[in-house]
């Protein structure tokens, strides 16, 4: 009763009011979400190959999580904390120890300035571009 009335005093008032809550009925629910898994590598519609891959890495004593993502002749590396870290930030390291690590890891050479993704709880992330044009990468 108290919604009909709310409505007729809307409506009297020249306010728009919606004919869902005019005649009392609920709002739908929305639609279901559905999870699923993305599959890691596949090939590129220009023919180019991309590639995903993750690797715990150990450096300064601590246990960490290296993505390297490569499409073609390009890429990215990220180095995080993995998920199950007891401490929530990365230890500080020198920009020439983590592109010595991404080379080994992936093959290529970094390209472009290493960037930092930091948040009160300190450096969570660090990346880099990578060049893998180079013969044998």
């Amino acid at each position: 009763m108290r919604v009909f009335m709310i409505a007729a005093a809307l409506a009297a008032g020249g306010a728009p009011v919606s004919s869902s809550f005019d005649a009392g009925m609920a709002v739908p629910p929305p639609p279901a979400v559905e999870a699923r898994h993305l599959q890691a590598a596949s090939s590129a519609p220009s023919g180019g190959e991309r590639a995903v891959v993750d690797k715990i890495v150990h450096l300064q004593g601590r246990r960490l999580a290296l993505c390297l993502v490569r499409s073609g002749s390009a890429g990215m590396a990220v180095l995080s904390i993995p998920e199950d870290s007891a401490v929530p930030s990365l230890p500080e390291i020198p920009a020439a120890e983590f592109l010595g690590l991404v080379t080994e890891a992936s093959g290529c050479r970094p390209d472009g300035k290493v960037r930092k993704v930091s948040s009160r709880r300190g450096t969570i992330a660090v990346s880099t571009g990578l060049d893998c044009a180079a013969p044998g990468s």
